[in-house]
Formats: C-alpha cells, structure tokens, sequence
C-alpha cells in the first residue's frame, strides 16, 4: 500500500475508532438520534427491524468478498495496486480503495448494496470530507469520498480485544510519519 493510502486508511481506522467508542460502549448507545458526535457525525436513528446478519461474526475473507462485491454491484472500480494490511493487523482490517472519487448516485448504490449485504448504517458525516459508518456483526465499516488521496475508501475494522490491542501497539510504533 503506498504512503499516501497507509496513511488514509489510519485516518479513517482512527476516526472510525473514535467513532465506534463514541457510539456504543458495551453495546450501550451513548447518543441520541440525530446527535452531533463530534467533528461532524451525525448518528442515524436505528432502524426499525435489525439486520437478519448482525449477530454473525464474519471474517476479515468475508468482509472484503462483502465489500469488493457492494463496490462492484455500485459500479465502481478497484485500485489495483492496493495491497492487503499484513502482520498483526490482517485480521482486523478489510479495505477497499477507488480508483477514484464517484458520484452520489454510485455511492448511493455502494450503500445499498452494503444494506442488503447486513450492512446497517451508524452515522453520518458532511464536511469537511463526507462520509458514512455502517457496522455488521463485530465490523465498523466507514466510507469515504475524497479525502487525502481523493478516492473513494472503504475501511472495515474489527472490534475486540485482540484487534484493540493489536491497533494500540501499531499506532505505537508507526512513529510521527506514519
């Protein structure tokens, strides 16, 4: 993965992360329906009826199959030269990068698409960069339409602790550059 996308990716796990504790803490929802979360998410109602896949615990093969397939059912094209987290961090992280950034009609799509895969969506951000959390199972999923490498992202972390732990000692020891 190139510097730039690393980099992008721990944004997004980052945020995502921050995300993930600010809306639920032991399965408890800390905010309420159209709450402003901090730097711009605003969290979705739930739904009335809940997904028939949350409970499942997925693995990071099958979150990637999930998220090549939304992307391809959008419309959307891959990056190619992507490449897979590895070490320690492989089973807790699916990623999916653009070609590109796309349109509002693909990534109305893409979220369909993610819907009928037992994706739900949390919240919502607008600016400075929009973009969408979404979880399955034990996955927070964020997308992302530009941003730092102005192509559509997708980033799936897994929660736990062995992912937590696994995320604090390579935030650790990335250093100041990433």
């Amino acid at each position: 993965m190139s510097r730039s996308k690393a980099r992008a990716v721990w944004a997004a796990v980052a945020g995502g992360a921050a995300l993930a504790g600010t809306i639920v803490a032991g399965g408890v929802v800390l905010a309420s329906a159209d709450e402003d979360l901090g730097d711009g998410w605003i969290r979705e109602p739930a739904g009335a009826k809940t997904p028939a896949l949350a409970d499942r615990q997925p693995s990071q093969g099958e979150v990637m199959a999930e998220l090549t397939a939304a992307a391809t059912t959008a419309g959307l094209t891959s990056d190619t030269t992507s490449r897979a987290e590895e070490g320690e961090l492989a089973d807790c992280i699916a990623a999916w990068t653009g070609d590109g950034p796309v349109g509002d009609s693909h990534l109305a799509a893409l979220e369909t698409a993610l819907n009928e895969r037992g994706w739900q969506v949390t919240a919502r951000r607008g600016e400075p960069v929009p973009a969408v959390a979404l979880t399955s199972g034990s996955w927070r999923l964020e997308f992302t339409n530009g941003g730092l490498v102005d192509t559509l992202s997708l980033v799936a972390t897994r929660s736990g602790r062995t992912c937590q732990d696994a995320f604090r000692r390579a935030e650790a020891t990335r250093g100041p550059r990433g």
